[in-house]
């Protein structure tokens, strides 16, 4: 019998990585070996190896080509999970471009160079915005206009030179006289049982997030797409699988990817999946919107200010009060059609799923 294929998943001990990587042991047939490759390789994948399937581990920076290079050789596949994530602006605007943008074109590059034919980048809806002006996007698909001119979040800027420089190399010829074929998946805010980014904010409250209600910066008529992880994981084999057996179907092709968790704000959502552990939300919102945009602005002025003498990052500015009072959502009808995508996990099993893994987690951190 022939040799399943080599998979390289960037950034795969981290939230969504892990689950990629779990979900490749379970349930990809074609497979072989699965290379880890993170910066951090304190956690392990948590699913057992299966009979002819290697996970190995590999330290690397996606910003050292010298070390993708050797993780990439002789590998069939890569998933690009890896990017410097930043709401607050604690890191500059030129380290987050060195990752998100010339990290991805360092792989793009193993790829032609070691004769990968496909490649799967982990985008996010992020890229289409919301922007500045807080626009809404209401049930858009990929063809949906919407003005990305001036997005939010120099994260998301970043997520969208990268993204666009990979589906403009899909196509190109490797230096073994294959195609690259590339696709770009765009979930929106991914919630479920693990290390989820909102978990180190809750950390940092203390017990006193426990014992009486998280004020709420944003009003419960705003909708948004929000989604499981273990679905945002399934799409991303989906599309590998794609691009292996069919590449013309979604090779140069971006798709937004989500389910069928209900269509609300950030703060109603993470109240209802965070009631088993006691976490609450204030009904209403803890100062008028405006006022809100008022503080945000004059903290950012005492950034500038104190900026060289002090680093002065502060939990409110007005990108985040954007993004969070904007109804975006969008549906994943070209991923059902292109990749067969649709989602495994339904709502209640999400929920629940997320429900109990945060009660071990409060277990753990706060006993």
């Amino acid at each position: 019998m022939a040799p399943g294929l080599t998979y390289v998943v960037t950034g795969g001990c981290g939230f969504l990585g892990s689950r990629i990587v779990d979900m490749l042991v379970e349930r990809e047939k074609n497979i072989s070996e699965i290379r880890v490759v993170d910066t951090n390789l304190r956690s392990r994948p948590s699913t057992a190896d299966r009979a002819g399937v290697e996970v190995s581990l590999i330290h690397g920076d996606v910003t050292d080509m010298a070390q993708m290079t050797e993780a990439c050789a002789g590998a069939d596949v890569v998933i690009h999970t890896a990017s410097l994530i930043d709401v607050l602006g604690l890191v500059s605007d030129a380290t987050l471009w060195h990752v998100n943008v010339k990290g991805t074109e360092n792989l793009l590059r193993c790829c032609v160079n070691e004769d990968i034919p496909s490649f799967v980048y982990t985008s996010t809806i992020e890229v289409v915005g919301p922007n500045r002006r807080g626009d809404p996007l209401v049930d858009g698909d990929e063809s949906t206009p919407y003005d990305s001119s001036c997005l939010a979040l120099p994260y998301g800027r970043t997520k969208a030179a990268a993204e666009a420089m990979v589906l403009r190399w899909n196509g190109l010829k490797t230096n073994g006289g294959k195609t690259l074929h590339t696709c770009s998946l765009r979930p929106g805010g991914i919630y479920g049982d693990g290390e989820m980014p909102v978990l180190g904010f809750y950390k940092k409250r203390g017990v006193g997030i426990f014992t009486r209600p998280m004020k709420r910066i944003c009003p419960p008529t705003v909708k948004v797409s929000r989604l499981y992880v273990g679905n945002v994981a399934w799409a991303h084999l989906l599309a590998a699988q794609t691009l292996v057996t069919s590449p013309e179907t979604a090779g140069g092709e971006a798709f937004y990817i989500s389910d069928d968790t209900p269509l609300k704000d950030d703060d109603t959502l993470y109240a209802e999946l965070c009631a088993p552990i006691g976490i609450r939300y204030d009904d209403n919102l803890v100062l008028p919107l405006w006022l809100l945009y008022f503080i945000a602005h004059v903290l950012a002025l005492v950034r500038f200010l104190v900026k060289p003498f002090y680093t002065f990052v502060p939990l409110l500015n007005s990108e985040i009060l954007t993004i969070q009072n904007t109804t975006f959502y969008v549906n994943y009808n070209k991923a059902t059609q292109l990749l067969g995508y649709k989602p495994l996990f339904k709502w209640a099993e999400s929920k629940q799923r997320t429900s109990d893994w945060l009660v071990k987690w409060k277990a753990r951190e706060f006993s």
